[in-house]
């Protein structure tokens, strides 16, 4: 199922796109990164549609969630608001379990840190965080901040014709980026109109998230049971900061590594993320902190 929940960032009216797997048994909240949306979560929610209710969500100014460019800036923060408003349009205050990736994995880090009571566990798979990023190829994009309309219309073939490399470098498995998985799922939405509005919103994604905000999370109060979950074959977020972000969050933390499975494990191995999922919910049962 899909639906449309309406959140409140910086005073702004905007309206989420959120994905929905499953009716019955606990609920999950899924957030990716960039440059994709809650598309890749498909194949895991898949997985846990029997035993789960699952929700991915498209953040701001992704996938087809409302892409606000000049009224709201796109930083983790931002980011972390527009959860806790699907969390609470969803009714799920108290009793979620957050799962973020990437800069999704950045924003949950920073939403968990201000509002934990929200949240029953935290699963983060191969987030950004502390000063381990932007990537090379982020870095790139961001440069284009501020270009003129004819500069971007030349940037977008150009980003267009790489955007198949970018995904497949960080996939173990190739295969799993066929040209029509890519067209359908991710790049088709950083082409929505009017004119280049995709285009300019995977800019001011690229440009507008910071270290600065990863750097200054105060882990001290993540204090709901949390995964860390890694798959070893990231082509940009290394394993020491998985174990960084096991010895900085305060609540008991799992860490949990997955081999033959790169930065978009979902796509590599969904079976293998699923089970982590379930095996960590089922072993934190009952339990609050």
């Amino acid at each position: 199922m899909e639906q449309k929940v309406g959140v409140k960032v910086s005073v702004k009216e905007i309206a989420i796109h959120v994905e929905s797997v499953g009716d019955k048994g606990p609920a999950l909240l899924m957030v990716h990164g960039i440059p994709t949306n809650a598309r890749l979560w498909r194949h895991v929610q898949n997985h846990l549609k029997d035993s789960y209710r699952t929700h991915a969500m498209d953040m701001i100014g992704y996938g087809q969630s409302d892409m606000p460019i000049d009224e709201v800036k796109y930083t983790l923060h931002n980011q972390a608001e527009a959860i806790k408003g699907v969390i609470e349009g969803l009714g799920l205050k108290g009793e979620v379990i957050l799962i973020g990736h990437d800069h999704g994995g950045g924003a949950a880090q920073v939403f968990a840190s201000k509002y934990c009571d929200y949240l029953s566990r935290l699963i983060l798979i191969n987030p950004v965080s502390f000063d381990y990023w932007p990537v090379l190829e982020v870095e790139a994009l961001s440069t284009l901040a501020g270009a003129s309309e004819e500069t971007l219309k030349m940037a977008f073939g150009q980003a267009a014709a790489s955007f198949p490399g970018l995904l497949r470098t960080g996939s173990y498995e190739k295969a799993a980026f066929t040209d029509q998985n890519i067209k359908q799922n991710y790049l088709r939405f950083w082409g929505r109109g009017p004119g280049l509005t995709g285009f300019k919103s995977l800019i001011k994604a690229c440009s507008e998230p910071s270290n600065e905000e990863t750097m200054s999370i105060d882990y001290s109060r993540i204090i709901c049971p949390t995964m860390v979950c890694w798959a070893l074959n990231d082509a940009w977020m290394p394993k020491e900061a998985a174990v960084r972000l096991k010895k900085a969050i305060k609540g008991p933390v799992r860490l949990e590594f997955i081999e033959r499975a790169g930065h978009w494990v979902q796509e590599d191995r969904p079976d293998a993320v699923a089970a982590y999922i379930d095996d960590f919910i089922t072993e934190w049962e009952g339990v609050r902190v």
